[in-house]
This record gives C-alpha cells, sequence and structure tokens, in this order.
C-alpha cells in the first residue's frame, strides 16, 4: 500500500473525528438561558455598596497576585525537572513503567513543595479577614493529607498510561484516555457516598417540604439533600451538587443556616444546586471531559514522541509539563462553559421559584459573607473564574423579571 492510499483513510478518519467533536460540543454548549436575553447595565458600587466591592476586591486580589506567582513557580520547577526526568530514571535502576511511575511520585511531590509556601499564605489570608477559621495546626496538617492523594492519584494514571504506552506506543492515548473516562464515571458514582459522612439530612420540616416542592417543579426526582458541617472550618457559605444515578446528591454547607440568609435565599440555593442535577450537567461535564480529554492525551503523546514517546520513564515529566501548559491554555474555554451552566442553574432556579428578589439579596450576601469581587477585572474572569460573578448573576435575575412580568 502506497503513502498516498494509507493518508487518505487517516485523513477522513481525523476530519471524521473533528466532525464529531464539533457536534457533540455544539449539542452540549445549549442551555435554557434565552439566546436573546439582554442584560441590564448595573454599577457595582450602586448595587452591592462601594465598602462591600473594595473589601472584595482587597481580598480577592492577593488570591489572584498569589494565583500568578503559583502558576510561574509551579511551571519553572517543572522545567527543572524535565531536564533531570531522564537522569532521574535512569538512576532508579527500575524497569520502564515503575521507573515513569516513581518519576512522577516524585515530580508530584515537587509540586507540592513549591506550592506549599502559597497554599499556607491563603490560609493566614482567610484567617486575617475572619472566613477561615481553622487553626494553624490544622491548616500545616491538612496538607500532608492532600499530598498523599496526589501522589495515589499519579500513580493510578501513570499506571494506566505507561502500561498502555508499553503495550500501544504512541497510540497509547486512545485507550488510556478510555479507562480514564471510567474511572471518573466510577468517582463521581461513588463520591457522593463518602462526602455523606459526617453530615445530616435537613432537619426542618419547613425546609425539607420546600426542597421537595423544588424537586418536583424542576422534576429531578428525590435526590440525597445532605447538609455539611463546616462552621468550624470556614464563616464562608456554599452549597453543591455532585453525583451521577443513584448517587446524586446535594449538599448544602450549615453556614448558609446560621441565620444571616433569609429563608427565601436557602430556597433559591436549593433550586440552583437542584438545577444542576435537572440540567444534566455532570453528565455534560464528564462528556466535556471527554471531548477535552482525548485531544489532551494526544497531545501529550505528540510531545513526548519526540523524546522517545513514555516509553521512555525520563520523559514523564515533561508530559506532565505539557498538560499544565495545555490545561493553563484551554482553561479560558473551559472557565466559559462552567459559567454557561452555572447560568443555566440560575436560569432554572428563577424558574422554579420566581424569586428574583431572592437571587439578588443572595448574590449580594454572598458578596459581603464571602469577600466576593463582585465585577472582576477581565484577564481574572477568563482565567480564573467558573462563575459568572455576581453582578452578572444579579444582572441575569433582573433580566428574568422583565420577561416575567
Amino acid at each position: 500500500m502506497t503513502a498516498t492510499r494509507i493518508a487518505r483513510p487517516a485523513t477522513l478518519a481525523v476530519v471524521a473525528a473533528a466532525a464529531l467533536w464539533i457536534v457533540a460540543a455544539v449539542a452540549l454548549w445549549r442551555t435554557k438561558v434565552p439566546g436573546d436575553l439582554r442584560l441590564p447595565s448595573l454599577d457595582a458600587g450602586s448595587v452591592f455598596g462601594a465598602g462591600a466591592v473594595r473589601a472584595g476586591e482587597r481580598y480577592e486580589r492577593f488570591f489572584e497576585l498569589e494565583w500568578v506567582l503559583a502558576t510561574v513557580v509551579g511551571i519553572a520547577a517543572l522545567v527543572v525537572l524535565v531536564r533531570r526526568g531522564p537522569r532521574l530514571a535512569r538512576s532508579l535502576g527500575l524497569g520502564r513503567v515503575n521507573a515513569g511511575i516513581i518519576t512522577g511520585i516524585v515530580v508530584t511531590t515537587v509540586l507540592w513543595a513549591v506550592s506549599l509556601p502559597f497554599e499556607i499564605a491563603s490560609s493566614w489570608w482567610a484567617r486575617r479577614h475572619g472566613i477561615s477559621r481553622e487553626s494553624w495546626g490544622s491548616i500545616v496538617f491538612s496538607n500532608w493529607p492532600a499530598l498523599l492523594g496526589s501522589a495515589f492519584g499519579t500513580f493510578i494514571v501513570l499506571a494506566i498510561i505507561l502500561l498502555f504506552a508499553k503495550w500501544l506506543g504512541q497510540k497509547w492515548w486512545i485507550g488510556a484516555a478510555a479507562v480514564i473516562l471510567g474511572l471518573a464515571l466510577g468517582l463521581q458514582l461513588v463520591l457522593p457516598y463518602v462526602l455523606r459522612i459526617g453530615t445530616h439530612p435537613v432537619r426542618s420540616p419547613t425546609l425539607a417540604a420546600e426542597i421537595q416542592r423544588l424537586e418536583d417543579r424542576e422534576h429531578v426526582g428525590r435526590p440525597a439533600v445532605r447538609i455539611q458541617p463546616v462552621h468550624d472550618e470556614t464563616t464562608a457559605a456554599n452549597a453543591y451538587a455532585v453525583g451521577i444515578g443513584p448517587s446524586r446528591s446535594m449538599f448544602i454547607w450549615d453556614t448558609m443556616l446560621d441565620g444571616r440568609f433569609p429563608r427565601s435565599e436557602v430556597r433559591f440555593v436549593a433550586a440552583h444546586e437542584l438545577g444542576h442535577l435537572a440540567r444534566h450537567h455532570i453528565w455534560k461535564g464528564i462528556a466535556w471531559g471527554a471531548l477535552i480529554g482525548f485531544p489532551l492525551l494526544a497531545a501529550v503523546a505528540l510531545v513526548t514522541g519526540r523524546r522517545g514517546g513514555l516509553r521512555n520513564p525520563g520523559t514523564v515529566p515533561l508530559a506532565l509539563l505539557t498538560l499544565t501548559v495545555v490545561e493553563l491554555a484551554i482553561s479560558p474555554f473551559t472557565n466559559l462553559v462552567s459559567r454557561r451552566y452555572e447560568a443555566e442553574a440560575d436560569w432554572t432556579a428563577l424558574q422554579a421559584t420566581r424569586d428574583p428578589a431572592a437571587a439578588r439579596g443572595l448574590f449580594k450576601q454572598f458578596v459581603k459573607t464571602d469577600l466576593q469581587d463582585p465585577d472582576t477585572p477581565g484577564w481574572v474572569h477568563v482565567f480564573l473564574d467558573d462563575h459568572p460573578t455576581a453582578l452578572a448573576r444579579i444582572q441575569q435575575a433582573e433580566a428574568w423579571r422583565s420577561r416575567n412580568r
């Protein structure tokens, strides 16, 4: 078979895969938020108060600067490890797969070590502003489980990737991506059961009844609803939804129920999280993970292939550097997708509660209690914000009000 005959089927396969990717992405991109929705122009100072805006800006600027520094330091550490990776892998005297795994764990440990000062600085800043209630002992020792978790995750993922590299050569990313996708599905199924440890059901009969009415309005069935005690750790308020199939769960932090938020605002939070489940955002997130993950691992295979591929354990640091840089490069897009789904969950909550005043009060209170910047700078919004700004969420609530008078 000539090279031309070989190239034609390969080109057709690439074109077909790209077309399928676009079709899937377009389908996942759609939300229930009306495409012609026009948001009103609001001034952050007028909505939240100049003092709250300044407080949020001061608090968030620290984390934004810290993110920039931590990112630069982390990438610099990876660049150094890329240069020393081959020597490290050879010095281990192990087989290719085992040497690659150990090299990866060493890289993970180094990255944890260089990120530790930034983690401690974040905790100091949050404690200084009354957001964190953790003791210094808890802060210092809580980072060690994070290291163990990262090392274990690195072990699992690298074992999968390196074994497929051993079996399939440069096509390892196809099989590895499929297995990692399966692990992600399994994690979403199992994780909610683990998170329920130490939580309790909604104890207020009134709130429990209101949540059940919202479940009926949003046609979401009966997911588990749990209250998560966090008041000993933080004053911030939050809620989240997680899980697929029988493990679908909504967790509400007990700080949402400490009296700072009226019942109508708690109800809106519950409606928002139920909106994530009703609109299948967990499943859609997994689908996006597959759409992005396969090309991402293919890029890693391409870059490492120039140095012998991942059959050479010394290229593991290069693989991790490639992952880091590509993930940073595509973060504006992944954040944009997340913001669309959060906006859709807000819209679903507005449709279920028909209470834009509760939405406005909730987002104003979040700015006050969590010291949020209600209108973040452009580059921060692009690279760091996976939620719409508080100002944009209030603008959407006002737009809903205008359409439903």
